[in-house]
């Protein structure tokens, strides 16, 4: 190791190591997320109060805290949150369609787990917040929700169906430990075909950043799917994945970073930034052995039948002169996003430069 890789911060060195070996090895081991949560993420923060809800264009999450009985009263367990239920459920997954049985046992498989992530397993905080935060998963109740006003669909997704758990003693007190879990019939049967493979170096490199893990996680399943590049704004990915940032902007600075990241350790990955958001093109998955399979995920099947969001268009050359020509100070792809996101909740216009022009009338108003 030269000076210069000293003074690296251990997460940034951490990912460079883990490009290196994505690069060079396929992995030995697979682990899975199912793709619902590569579309719809949990909370990253602990949220206030029991209830957690996130709806973007025609789906929406809504997840409520829970109680554990421990034997002899009911505990009432937080909302999932953070970097700790991601892996969680990835260890879940993993398990599950390795074994192709629904009951996993914790204790032991969450421990190799870890390990295969390299994250602390000496009985330390990381183990005890990885284990909390299964409780939490187990506790809380999930339910979906998708379509419009006309065919309006609700899915109670509860992954979790039982959970056994037994006391062990710590510092002389008792604490609360799960032993087995259990998934969800109908859970358990949509993960075996909707089960997207990610390489563990890659979520081993991430572990820090439930953001990361996001990006990834939404790279993994939606670039394989694409037939064709698409364009995707700040906006669109603020509404899918930024609820916690109340301007788009903030959001955009945060998201990049993890970005980054996600595209250090997803090589095959084909994203490019440009004006206005990111132009996404179909790419490899991050593990692409002729016997992976990656599904185009639950909601699709429901999504299938509801009517597709308007496309991104371009303006013609003309109505960029045009618009320059009225408002020359002022860029017009930075009110074209606007007018696209303002879009995305109306029928497609029939001239889509004639209405472009007639919502930049009042989007200048106290800017020029």
């Amino acid at each position: 190791m030269n000076d210069d890789d000293k003074k690296l911060p251990a997460i940034q060195k951490r990912l460079l190591g883990a490009a290196v070996e994505i690069d060079q090895d396929d992995p030995l081991e697979i682990v899975y997320q199912h793709s619902l949560f590569c579309q719809v993420a949990l909370p990253r923060s602990r949220p206030e109060g029991r209830v957690f809800e996130r709806s973007y264009r025609y789906g929406s999450i809504s997840l409520e805290a829970g109680k554990l009985w421990d034997g002899t009263r009911w505990i009432e367990q937080p909302l999932p949150a953070g970097p700790k239920p991601r892996l969680a459920l990835c260890h879940l997954n993993s398990e599950a369609v390795k074994t192709r049985c629904p009951v996993v046992e914790v204790d032991r498989s969450a421990r190799k787990f870890m390990e295969r992530l390299g994250l602390n397993t000496d009985g330390g905080s990381t183990y005890n917040l990885f284990k909390r935060e299964m409780k939490a998963l187990a506790a809380c109740r999930m339910t979906l929700g998708f379509g419009g006003t006309d065919h309006p669909v609700t899915v109670d997704a509860k992954p979790i169906r039982r959970f056994e758990a037994w006391l062990a003693h710590e510092k002389g007190q008792p604490t609360f430990w799960p032993g087995t879990i259990e998934l969800s019939r109908e859970y358990f049967d949509s993960l075996l075909e909707h089960a997207v493979p990610l390489d563990p170096r890659a979520v081993s490199a991430l572990a820090h950043s439930a953001m990361a893990l996001d990006a990834y996680s939404f790279l993994a399943r939606r670039l394989y799917t694409l037939e064709k590049p698409v364009k995707v704004t700040w906006r669109q990915f603020h509404a899918q994945f930024g609820h916690e940032f109340k301007d788009w902007r903030n959001f955009k600075q945060e998201f990049i970073h993890s970005l980054r990241a996600a595209l250090t350790v997803y090589p095959s990955a084909k994203v490019e930034e440009i004006r206005g958001g990111l132009l996404l093109r179909p790419s490899l998955p991050p593990v692409h052995a002729e016997s992976v399979a990656v599904s185009h995920g639950l909601a699709d099947q429901v999504r299938a039948r509801l009517p597709a969001p308007p496309p991104i268009k371009n303006l013609a050359p003309a109505t960029v002169e045009r618009f320059r020509k009225l408002y020359p100070r002022i860029e017009p792809h930075a009110c074209k996003d606007d007018f696209d996101a303002w879009l995305e909740a109306k029928e497609p216009p029939r001239h889509y430069d004639r209405a472009f022009l007639g919502f930049a009338k009042k989007w200048v108003k106290g800017k020029v």
